[in-house]
C-alpha cells in the first residue's frame, strides 16, 4: 500500500491540513520527523490516516476506561472516534487517497457533523466512503467497506496499526512481565490469538467427546435381556464388584505409591553416595603434586616459546657454521683443480694456434667456380626428367581419356533405359483411372443404398414399430401393416449382405486408389532421379577436359602436331633425353666430389679458429672467476696448479665452484650473526628469569606443541570433571531434598518387604473382581432378544471411545478450558523467531547487545559485549537500553506479512532515551528500510537532537493559547 495524501479539517487540535507524501520533500526523505511541542497534534497525523481507512484510532481502541461523556443532551462511549471533532465546530472529516496492493487508486473519507452542522446540534452518525479513483465507483456501507478492504490493504485494523504504528510501550512491558502476561501481550502485538482459541477449542471438542462416549456407555448398560428382578441383583452385584474393586483399587495404588517413593529414595541416597564419591576423587586429582607439577610444565612451555626458539636457532646456526667451514675445505680442492683446468686450456690454446699456422689456406673463388658449374649441370639434368615425366604423363592422360569416353557412352545408355521404363509406369498409371472411376462410382451408390436402409431400421422407428399392430398404418413408409413387425435381428439382417456390398466396393475402390498412388509416388521419384542424371550428363564436360589435358601434354613435350605418329615421336625423344640425363650426372659426379675435398678442408680451418676462440674465451672468463675467489677467500691466493689436467666442463666447473663458495660464505656469515645474536637473546632473557636455565629450556624443547596440548587437554579435562562432579553432587542433593518433601505417610509395617506382599494380593483380589465382573456382563449380553442391537451399540460405543481417547491425548498436550496451555507453547516459539529477527536490527542500533531467548519459555535474556559477553536478564535493562530492544522488536515485528506493508512506517516517541551514537545509529537504521523494503519512515517525536539530524519535518505548530495547531513541511 503507498500513501499518497492526506487531508485534515477539525479533527482533535488540528483545523485544516492537506499533506501530501508524493511530493517533495517528504517523497524524496528515507526518513521524516512528525515534531511539535507535547499536545500539539503530532500524533493526530496517525489518528486521521486510521480513521479514513479503518473508522477507529489506535488511542481510542487501546483505552481500558469505561463508560461515556455527555455531548449536549446525549451520551457517546468513551471509545467513540467522534469525540475527536475538534469542540465549537460543526463538521469533521479526514480524507486519505492511496494506492492499494491491488493497484486501486483509492480515497477514502471518514466525516462526522452536527445536526445541520451547528455547532449546537446534537452529534449524528459518523459517514465512512471508499471511492474508486480508478473507475469512479464508491460505497459507503461499513461491511461492503471492510470487504474491500482485504482487497486494498489485506491488513485489519490491529495488524495495520503493529505493521504501520509501532507502540515501543508493549514491547517495554513485556519484558518485566510475567510469563501468562508475556503470552497475552505477545497474543496482542502479533494477532495469533488462534493459539488459545485452539487450546479451548481441544478442550471443548474432547469434552464434548467424552459426553457422547458416556451417553454410549449408558445406552449399552441400559440393555436389559432378563426379568426386572434379574436385572436388579446382576447390577447390584456389578456395583458391589466395582465398589470392591476401587477400594482395593485405592489401597494397591497407595501400597504402590509407598512402594515407588522408598525404592527412589534409595536410589536417591545410592546416587548422593555415588557423586559423593566422584566428587572426592576428583578433588583428589587436582590436589596432587602430579597434576600441578602438569599445570607448571604447562605454564613454562608456554612462557618460554620464544626463548626456545632462540635456543633452537643458536644451535642450528652453530651446525650450520661447520657445515659451511667444511663446504669450504671442500671447495678449496675443487679450486686447485680449477687452476689445473686452467693451465690445460693455455697450453690447449697454443697448440691450436701452431696447427692453424701449418694447415693449408682454401680460397673462396674455387668453391664458387665449381658451385657455378654444378649449378648449369643441375639446370640441364633437371630439365630432361621434366620432359621424361611429361612423356609419362601424357601416356596417362591418353588412357584416362579413353576411359572417359567409355563411362559415358554407359551413362547415355542408363538414361535410355530409365527413360523408357518412366513411359511404362505413366501407361500402366493412365489405364487405372476408368476401373477407379468405375469403382468410386458404385462404391458411392452401394453406400447410399446402405445409408438409406439402415434409416429405416432407425431407432426411432424401431420403437415405433414394436408398438404397431397388423393393420395400423406404418408412420415411416405409410404402409398398412399385413404381418406381424420382424424383431430388431431380423431387421438388421435384411441390410447384412448390402453391408457387405459396400465393404466390398470400399476395399476395391481403396485398392485402386493405393495402387494408383503407388504409381504416381515412383513416377515421380523416377522423373526426379532422370532429371538430375540427365542434368549431370549435359554438364559432364570430362571427356572434353581430357582431350586438352592430352594435347597440352603434348605440347609440353614439344609435339605441336597430334596424329597417329606422336606416340612414335615420343618414344624417341625420350630415348635422346634419358642417354642426355647419364651424361649430366657423370659430370656433376666429378665437380661433386671435387667440391666436398675443397669444403672439408674450409670446414676444418673453421673448427681450429672456432675451437681457438672459446678456448681464448674459457681462459679470460676462468681468469675472471679465479680472481673473484681470491677477493671471497684471500688465503687461496698461496696455491698453484702442480698440473696439467684437462677439464670438457671448465667454465660451468669455475661458475659452480665461484656460486657455491660465495653461498657458502654468505650462509658462514649468516650463522656468526644468528649465533651471536640468539645468545644475547637467551642471556637476557634468562637473566630476566632466575628460575629458568638452559638445561631447563632444553628438556622443555624435548616437549611437542602436541604432547602440550594433550596435557593442556587432560588438565582442563580433570577441572571439568571436578566441576561436573560438584554439580552432580548438588544436583543429588536437590533431588533427595526434593524427593523427601513429598515423602507420604508410612506406617510400621509398610516395608518394601510387606508390600511387595500385599500389592500381588490386592491385584490377585481385583483380578478375582474383574473376572467375576465379567461373568455377570456376559450373563448379560446372552439376551437372544436385544443380541442385535446391543452389538450396534457396542460398535458404537467402541468409535466414539476411540474418538475420545484421540481427542484426550490431543488435551493432555494442549488443551485447557482457557487455551493457556498451548498458547504459551505456540507463544514462545513466536516469541523465538521474533528475538532471531530482532537480533538483525539490533546489529545496526548497537554492537554491544543480542538478545536471547531459552527455547520453549518466554525467558528473555541480554549478552552484553561490553561486559565479556556476559549474559543478563533483559528485565535489568536501562530506558536507553529498553528502547533499543523496543525498537529492535517492533521493527522486527513490522517485517512480517511485508508483502501487505504499508510503504511508511510511523513510529510514536521512545527516542527520548537516546542521544549522540546510539540516536544517530537508530535513525541509520531507519533509514536503510527504505533501501531495504522501500518503506519511508515517520518519527513522531519531540527530541530536539532529532531535529538537527532529521532536515525533513512535517511541524505540528500550535501558538500561544490557540486551540488549533498548524502544519508547516520543512524541507
Amino acid at each position: 500500500m503507498k500513501i499518497q495524501q492526506l487531508t485534515i479539517h477539525n479533527i482533535a487540535s488540528i483545523e485544516d491540513a492537506v499533506i501530501d507524501f508524493e511530493a517533495s520533500p517528504l517523497a524524496d526523505s528515507e526518513v521524516f520527523l512528525i515534531t511539535g511541542k507535547t499536545g500539539a497534534g503530532k500524533s493526530t497525523l496517525l489518528d486521521a490516516i486510521c480513521l479514513a481507512l479503518y473508522a477507529d484510532t489506535p488511542r481510542l481502541d487501546g483505552t481500558k476506561m469505561e463508560g461515556g461523556t455527555q455531548d449536549g443532551d446525549k451520551s457517546i462511549g468513551i471509545d467513540d472516534p467522534r469525540q475527536l471533532m475538534r469542540r465549537n465546530t460543526g463538521e469533521a472529516f479526514t480524507s486519505l487517497t492511496f494506492i492499494g496492493n491491488n493497484g486501486v487508486h483509492y480515497k477514502a473519507t471518514w466525516t462526522v457533523t452536527r445536526a445541520n452542522k451547528r455547532l449546537s446540534g446534537n452529534l449524528q452518525r459518523k459517514s465512512w466512503n471508499w471511492e474508486n479513483l480508478d473507475n469512479g465507483s464508491s460505497i459507503d456501507k461499513d461491511a461492503d467497506i471492510k470487504a474491500e478492504i482485504k482487497n486494498a490493504i489485506g491488513l485489519d485494523f490491529d495488524q495495520f496499526c503493529r505493521t504501520t504504528l509501532l507502540a515501543q510501550g508493549e514491547f517495554t512491558r513485556f519484558l518485566n512481565s510475567k510469563d501468562e502476561e508475556k503470552a497475552k501481550i505477545l497474543e496482542k502485538i502479533t494477532g495469533v490469538d488462534v493459539y488459545s482459541k485452539i487450546g479451548a477449542k481441544v478442550f471443548e471438542l474432547t469434552s464434548q467427546r467424552k459426553q457422547a462416549w458416556e451417553q454410549a456407555q449408558q445406552m449399552v448398560e441400559g440393555i436389559s435381556t432378563l426379568t426386572e428382578e434379574e436385572i436388579g441383583v446382576k447390577r447390584n452385584e456389578i456395583n458391589d464388584l466395582d465398589k470392591a474393586f476401587e477400594a482395593c483399587k485405592q489401597h494397591l495404588e497407595l501400597d504402590k505409591a509407598k512402594r515407588q517413593w522408598m525404592m527412589t529414595d534409595a536410589e536417591c541416597v545410592a546416587q548422593l553416595t555415588a557423586v559423593t564419591k566422584g566428587n572426592e576423587e576428583a578433588t583428589a586429582i587436582i590436589e596432587s603434586e602430579a597434576f600441578k607439577a602438569n599445570v607448571t610444565l604447562v605454564r613454562e612451555w608456554n612462557e618460554t616459546i620464544d626463548a626456545r626458539n632462540w635456543l633452537v636457532a643458536k644451535e642450528k646456526a652453530e651446525k650450520e657454521k661447520i657445515i659451511q667451514q667444511d663446504k669450504l675445505k671442500a671447495l678449496k680442492a675443487d679450486y686447485i683443480v680449477l687452476l689445473e683446468g686452467l693451465a690445460f686450456a693455455e697450453e690447449e690454446k697454443r697448440k691450436t694456434v701452431e696447427v692453424l699456422n701449418q694447415l693449408p689456406e682454401v680460397k673462396p673463388e674455387d668453391l664458387e667456380r665449381i658451385s657455378t658449374q654444378l649449378k648449369t649441370l643441375r639446370g640441364q639434368r633437371d630439365k630432361a626428367k621434366e620432359l621424361i615425366q611429361n612423356i609419362v604423363l601424357v601416356h596417362d592422360r591418353r588412357e584416362q581419356y579413353a576411359k572417359e569416353k567409355e563411362r559415358k557412352e554407359k551413362v547415355a545408355k542408363a538414361l535410355q533405359d530409365s527413360q523408357a521404363e518412366i513411359r511404362k509406369k505413366q501407361k500402366e498409371a493412365a489405364g487405372l483411372e476408368q476401373p477407379m472411376h468405375d469403382a468410386k462410382v458404385k462404391w458411392e451408390a452401394v453406400k447410399e443404398l446402405f445409408a438409406k436402409q439402415i434409416d429405416t431400421i432407425d431407432k426411432f422407428a424401431q420403437n415405433l414399430r414394436q408398438k404397431l399392430q397388423v393393420g395400423d398404418v406404418c408412420p415411416v413408409c405409410r404402409q398398412v401393416i399385413a404381418n406381424d413387425i420382424p424383431h430388431e435381428e431380423e431387421l438388421n439382417q435384411l441390410v447384412d449382405d448390402l453391408k457387405k456390398a459396400c465393404a466390398d466396393a470400399e476395399l476395391a475402390y481403396t485398392d485402386l486408389e493405393k495402387r494408383n498412388n503407388k504409381l504416381e509416388a515412383e513416377i515421380q521419384a523416377d522423373l526426379r532421379s532422370y532429371q538430375a542424371a540427365k542434368e549431370h550428363y549435359d554438364n559432364d564436360h570430362a571427356v572434353a577436359e581430357a582431350v586438352k589435358k592430352v594435347i597440352d601434354g603434348c605440347k609440353a613435350c614439344g609435339v605441336v602436331q597430334i596424329d597417329e605418329n606422336t606416340p612414335k615421336i615420343l618414344e624417341e625423344i625420350n630415348l635422346n633425353t634419358t642417354a642426355e640425363l647419364k651424361t649430366l650426372e657423370t659430370q656433376m659426379a666429378g665437380l661433386e666430389e671435387k667440391q666436398l675435398d675443397y669444403q672439408k678442408k674450409a670446414r676444418q680451418r673453421q673448427a681450429l679458429e672456432l675451437k681457438f676462440k672459446e678456448i681464448s674465451s674459457t681462459c679470460e672468463m676462468t681468469k675472471q672467476v679465479v680472481d673473484e675467489l681470491l677477493q671471497l677467500i684471500p688465503e687461496w691466493g698461496v696455491q698453484e696448479a702442480t698440473a696439467k689436467v684437462e677439464n670438457t666442463g671448465l667454465m660451468k666447473k669455475a661458475n659452480e665452484v665461484h656460486r657455491e663458495t660465495l653461498s657458502a660464505v654468505t650462509q658462514l656469515r649468516q650463522a656468526e650473526d644468528a649465533i651471536s645474536d640468539n645468545n644475547l637473546r637467551l642471556l637476557e632473557f634468562l637473566k630476566d628469569h632466575a628460575d629458568l636455565s638452559l638445561e631447563r629450556l632444553t628438556q622443555l624443547n624435548g616437549y611437542t606443541p602436541q604432547s602440550i596440548g594433550e596435557m593442556n587437554s587432560l588438565i582442563a579435562k580433570d577441572r571439568d570433571q571436578l566441576l561436573k562432579a560438584q554439580t552432580l553432587k548438588a544436583e543429588a542433593v536437590r533431588k533427595l531434598e526434593d524427593h523427601r518433601r513429598v515423602k507420604p505417610e508410612l506406617k510400621d509395617e509398610d516395608t518394601v518387604e510387606n508390600l511387595d506382599l500385599r500389592i500381588p494380593a490386592n491385584e490377585k483380589v481385583m483380578a478375582d473382581i474383574a473376572e467375576r465382573k465379567g461373568a455377570v456382563n456376559q450373563e448379560l449380553k446372552q439376551d437372544e432378544q436385544n443380541k442385535t442391537r446391543l452389538g450396534q451399540l457396542m460398535v458404537e460405543v467402541e468409535k466414539k471411545k476411540e474418538d475420545y481417547q484421540k481427542w484426550a491425548r490431543m488435551n493432555q498436550l494442549i488443551g485447557d478450558a482457557t487455551g493457556n496451555k498451548f498458547r504459551k507453547i505456540a507463544q514462545s516459539y513466536v516469541l523465538s523467531s521474533l528475538i532471531h529477527s530482532a537480533n538483525s536490527y539490533m546489529k545496526t542500533l548497537t554492537d554491544r547487545y543480542t538478545l536471547k531467548v531459552v527455547p520453549g519459555t518466554f525467558v528473555i535474556l541480554m549478552e552484553d559485549a561490553y561486559q565479556g559477553f556476559a549474559t543478563r536478564a533483559a528485565s535489568t535493562i536501562s530506558g536507553g537500553e529498553s528502547f533499543l530492544v523496543s525498537l529492535s522488536l517492533a521493527l522486527a515485528l513490522s517485517d512480517i506479512g511485508q508483502r501487505l506493508a504499508v510503504d511508511t512506517l510511523f513510529i510514536d516517541e521512545g527516542f527520548g532515551t537516546l542521544s549522540g551514537e546510539p540516536l544517530q545509529n537508530a535513525v541509520n537504521t531507519l533509514r536503510t528500510l527504505h533501501s531495504k523494503a522501500g518503506r519511508h519512515v515517520g518519527i513522531i517525536s519531540h527530541v530536539e537532537e532529532l531535529k538537527e539530524q532529521i532536515p525533513v519535518q512535517i511541524q505540528v505548530n500550535q501558538e500561544g493559547n490557540e486551540s488549533s495547531s498548524k502544519i508547516v513541511i520543512v524541507p
